[in-house]
């Protein structure tokens, strides 16, 4: 609601990025983590290793003023959860027809 106060908001490029949360590092971490329903293990391209956790996903401005961000299992498509992420906020892009 405060980045809708914001001449920024009304930018019709919007960027999308993800990261890596890594939630353990060990195999027994791993079977004794509340996380295991959600968490999985991904690839970190920056970091050049694999890793088990969440992957962070975030919608922003140019200028960082984020509109969406999820938690998600990493083995999810990068394409396909940030449209997950629209179809849920669909009103977002509903006044945007130069946006997405």
């Amino acid at each position: 609601m405060l980045a809708e106060d914001t001449d920024f908001w009304f930018d019709n490029h919007w960027i999308v990025d993800s990261t890596s949360v890594e939630c353990g590092r060990s195999r027994p971490k791993v079977k004794r983590s509340e996380m295991a329903g959600w968490a999985g293990y991904g690839y970190c391209g920056s970091h050049s290793r694999f890793f088990w956790g969440l992957r962070l996903y975030l919608v922003c401005t140019p200028t960082g003023t984020p509109i969406l961000w999820a938690l998600a299992n990493p083995k999810l498509d990068e394409r396909e959860m940030v449209q997950a992420m629209l179809d849920v906020e669909e009103n977002l892009i509903a006044g945007r027809p130069a946006c997405c």
